[in-house]
């Protein structure tokens, strides 16, 4: 048997697909909308544990119903955990990376701070990633000192919860979720030690974490009534995109435009001071700028517009169907940080450069793709100022959209620009590593067999 299932826990959504792991067809496609924020509380972003559990049951029983299936490949959003105790029960929901609640006082002590002021100038050292208010230590001080919790805890991020959830994990964690944590040493690929004792000392709970492993092991089982499916080790959702889209050379950059945005390539000689490492596979790392604003950026001004016209739809497509021509000689001048953490953030976004005449909607439009994707074009420059690449690679749900950033950049750039894929880069992604599993073969080498084509999806 080669059929596996595919399945992306997403911020957005969850997508789920079939594949057939040696041929690489996809099939019974499927999404959900994303589970609602639990907790009405500013500021706080969770969600129940047991929904999260209920959704991946329901999709695995559809699918199995259908047709038996060898084994089941998964990747996440990152940075959100759960606590459980020594027996796997949740102390707590799922707290999503969009909770900043380590930036609340509880008795004059700041979570956020007491991490900085503990691990000093380490932390982006040791994690590669710059310290951030939603991150997994920042929050679980804060939990830890506003709930009663048992002196010993496990931290979870969501794969490893629907193992255990399902009866059978065997503690393993892929470290693109352990980084996506900020528990992972991403120089010395281990645990990062120094921040869990940091942790420990401030919060007085002793944290237990699963252990680092490839994408090709077993993370756990999900029980049906003939036995036991594996569950391959889940895999963080920005690293399986650029899998999918086929990052697998150093001579290639990578943009991937979804909720977030990301410029990343893999490691090389030459890094931007502000970039962050990330794992990545079959041994490499990512070298990323991330936190860009993306389609979370665009939605707010899509969303002002389609209160004026009452079609949210129309205010896309529009977008689309703007030439090249267009949008460089459009004139105002947009910053697209309206929120706090995104890149280049002061006072939140503005618009600039308004005169007489030129306050239009087709000059608001194509002056917001111009500066939407300026951004990006500025970035590669930072990552390659010899213009030593040769190709730009874009993925993600806003790059399937809005085609015409691609020509943007292929008209403004050095590099010869991939567009977007037929269909999420996450679900590729995850059809990599299924033929990896089946055929034992490292993951580049499973990328490059199967390249980015679609046989047929219904």
């Amino acid at each position: 048997m080669t059929d596996f299932l595919l399945l992306d826990f997403g911020t957005t959504s969850t997508k789920s697909v079939r594949v057939d792991a040696q041929t690489g067809t996809l099939s019974q496609p499927k999404a959900y909308s994303a589970l609602a924020n639990a907790t009405g509380r500013a500021g706080r972003s969770e969600f129940d544990l047991q929904q999260v559990h209920e959704r991946f049951e329901q999709i695995c029983a559809y699918h199995y119903a259908q047709h038996p299936f060898e084994g089941i490949v998964l990747c996440s959003e990152m940075h959100g955990f759960a606590i459980l105790d020594e027996h796997d029960h949740p102390l707590t929901p799922y707290v999503s990376w969009k909770d900043e609640r380590s930036l609340e006082t509880i008795r004059g002590q700041c979570a956020f701070d007491d991490v900085l002021d503990a691990s000093g100038d380490a932390f982006k050292e040791l994690t590669g990633m710059k310290p951030r208010p939603g991150f997994a230590p920042m929050n679980f001080l804060h939990i830890a000192r506003e709930v009663s919790l048992p002196d010993a805890v496990r931290i979870v991020d969501l794969p490893g919860w629907l193992c255990r959830s399902s009866g059978h994990a065997t503690g393993y964690a892929h470290p693109t979720m352990l980084a996506g944590l900020a528990f992972y040493d991403v120089h010395h690929r281990r645990l990062a030690h120094p921040l869990v004792e940091d942790l420990q000392r401030l919060s007085g709970v002793q944290i237990h974490l699963d252990k680092p492993a490839d994408a090709l092991e077993v993370a756990g089982y999900w029980a049906h009534s003939a036995g036991r499916v594996p569950i391959y080790v889940g895999i963080g959702d920005h690293q399986c995109s650029l899998l999918g889209a086929g990052l697998v050379e150093r001579h290639t950059l990578s943009i991937n435009l979804g909720t977030g945005a990301q410029v990343s390539t893999l490691e090389d000689k030459w890094t931007p001071q502000e970039a962050e490492m990330r794992p990545y596979f079959s041994g490499q790392m990512l070298n990323t700028i991330t936190h860009i604003p993306g389609g979370r950026a665009l939605a707010e001004h899509v969303g002002f517009l389609s209160e004026l016209s009452g079609d949210t739809d129309a205010i896309w497509q529009q977008l689309a169907a703007h030439t090249i021509d267009e949008i460089q000689t459009s004139s105002l001048q947009f910053s697209l940080s309206l929120f706090p953490g995104a890149r280049g953030y002061t006072n939140g976004g503005s618009i600039q450069n308004i005169t007489e005449g030129k306050w239009t909607l087709n000059n608001y439009l194509c002056s917001l793709l111009r500066a939407f994707a300026g951004q990006y074009i500025d970035i590669l420059q930072l990552f390659d100022p010899a213009q030593k690449m040769r190709e730009v690679i874009l993925s993600g749900g806003i790059a399937r959209r809005l085609p015409i950033v691609r020509q943007l950049i292929e008209v403004e750039t050095p590099y010869a620009a991939l567009g977007a894929t037929q269909i999420d880069e996450s679900l590729l992604g995850l059809r990599t590593v299924a033929k990896a599993v089946h055929k034992e073969i490292e993951l580049f080498q499973a990328q490059a067999e199967l390249g980015r084509d679609i046989d047929s999806i219904d």
